[in-house]
């Protein structure tokens, strides 16, 4: 997993981003408020963001937040509104999950949802594998992390530490 920011993000991408704090007041920045360059300029930064995302792009705003030692509700950020609706899943009462559900019944109890079977692991130590950006290597170890593998692959010049759900390696006879 890696922890930057939108300005650090610009040139990579990853199978899955998140953006949390889509609120007005953080993004866009109240200091773009009142200069049309800065809000497209924040506009700009949103943009690189929801383009590092290969597969997966989580865009989250907290309800109510505490600011300079007050709390109360945050409003969504005017970005939102400029997403198709057509790409955009979930994001209502409707559709909201029985953990987000608990946003709007404050006192009803959530229940943890069930545990997913263990994955069934397809490699074993010694397996020669691909990669898309690595190349060929040889899986060192493999070893259960967090209902997912991680398999330590020796490719040539590198030795990398890779969960097989994200990896997507390939065998090689």
């Amino acid at each position: 997993m890696t922890l930057i920011t939108l300005h650090q993000a610009k040139g990579l991408e990853f199978p899955a981003v998140f953006i949390v704090g889509l609120e007005e007041g953080l993004l866009p920045h109240i200091k773009s408020f009142d200069d049309p360059g800065q809000m497209e300029e924040e506009r700009r930064l949103f943009y690189v963001g929801i383009t590092r995302a290969k597969t997966h792009l989580y865009i989250i705003r907290a309800f109510r937040r505490n600011t300079m030692g007050s709390r109360g509700a945050s409003n969504p950020s005017r970005f939102l509104g400029d997403l198709p609706s057509h790409l955009v899943q979930g994001g209502s009462k409707a559709e909201a999950t029985p953990a987000s559900q608990a946003v709007y019944e404050w006192n009803r109890p959530v229940q943890a949802p069930a545990q997913p079977p263990p994955p069934t692991i397809q490699f074993s130590e010694g397996d020669k594998v691909r990669h898309g950006v690595f190349g060929e290597g040889v899986i060192v170890s493999l070893k259960p992390s967090n209902g997912d593998f991680e398999a330590v692959v020796a490719f040539k010049g590198a030795v990398k530490k890779l969960m097989l759900s994200f990896a997507r390696l390939e065998k090689v006879s």
